[in-house]
């Protein structure tokens, strides 16, 4: 996958699906991780093609996926989910995981992993580990409530509400605009889902469009820039989770 490096550390990565590695139906590719600049994230890019697919672990991590295209269904232990476009699902440390795709249409998804996992697993059978206390996995973007901030607004997907607590992930809705440069106190990974714009990080710039990723470490100041006039929609996924309007435009003055 091609990366185009901004400043601090920051880089989008190009929407394409070049790098792929393959499992059967499952077909992945590393956008974060620690060899790419990640410190507690890691993200894959992840297509699955028609039939089910192998199973994947990532022992002792939780993951936030966020389904960006298609539709199917996710097995988690022995639990079954439908899922679609928009759609987040969480998975809990030392669960197993896999996919089904009935369609010719393939089932794009990213997956936003913390702590980063060294040892990824590809079990021969699904492990029985299923964390009852939490039997809700996937979140709805179509059921959950819009919050505004300003001229835009984000939803709430998958968080502790659904079990998770490392990660909280997002979608937000940014108009025609660019907004002031600003930081955040957390590390974050960013999925365009539809619209076109610009990444900034001071003056080093790259645009963004559908299947575009981006990777922003804590503390480094930027902003994103629609100049789409339908408007620019991301799901967005950091660590520590929180709240996605908290925002800094400039250090903290020190006493």
């Amino acid at each position: 996958m091609q990366r185009i490096p901004l400043a601090g550390g920051c880089y989008v990565i190009a929407p394409d699906t070049a790098g792929f590695t393959s499992h059967g139906a499952w077909h992945e590719a590393w956008a974060v991780n620690r060899e790419l600049g990640g410190d507690a994230l890691s993200m894959l890019r992840v297509r699955i093609t028609r039939g089910r697919s192998p199973i994947r672990s990532f022992p002792g991590s939780e993951v936030a996926v966020l389904v960006t295209s298609g539709s199917g269904a996710v097995f988690i232990g022995d639990h079954r989910f439908s899922v679609e476009r928009h759609d987040g699902i969480y998975v809990a440390p030392h669960e197993g995981f896999a996919f089904e795709n009935a369609s010719d249409e393939p089932l794009d998804l990213v997956m936003t992993i913390c702590p980063q996992c060294a040892e990824p697993a590809w079990p021969r059978a699904m492990p029985p580990t299923f964390r009852a206390a939490h039997p809700e996995r996937v979140v709805s973007a179509r059921k959950q409530n819009r919050h505004s901030t300003a001229d835009r607004f984000y939803q709430l997907m998958v968080d502790e509400r659904v079990g998770c607590a490392t990660i909280t992930q997002f979608i937000g809705m940014i108009p025609l605009s660019r907004a002031p440069e600003h930081f955040h106190h957390y590390e974050e990974t960013i999925a365009i889902l539809s619209g076109r714009g610009i990444m900034w990080t001071g003056d080093v710039s790259a645009p963004v469009a559908p299947g575009s990723l981006i990777y922003l470490p804590r503390g480094q100041k930027h902003c994103l820039e629609c100049t789409d006039p339908a408007g620019l929609l991301l799901g967005g996924m950091f660590y520590p989770s929180g709240s996605p309007a908290t925002r800094y435009e400039s250090p903290p003055t020190r006493s």
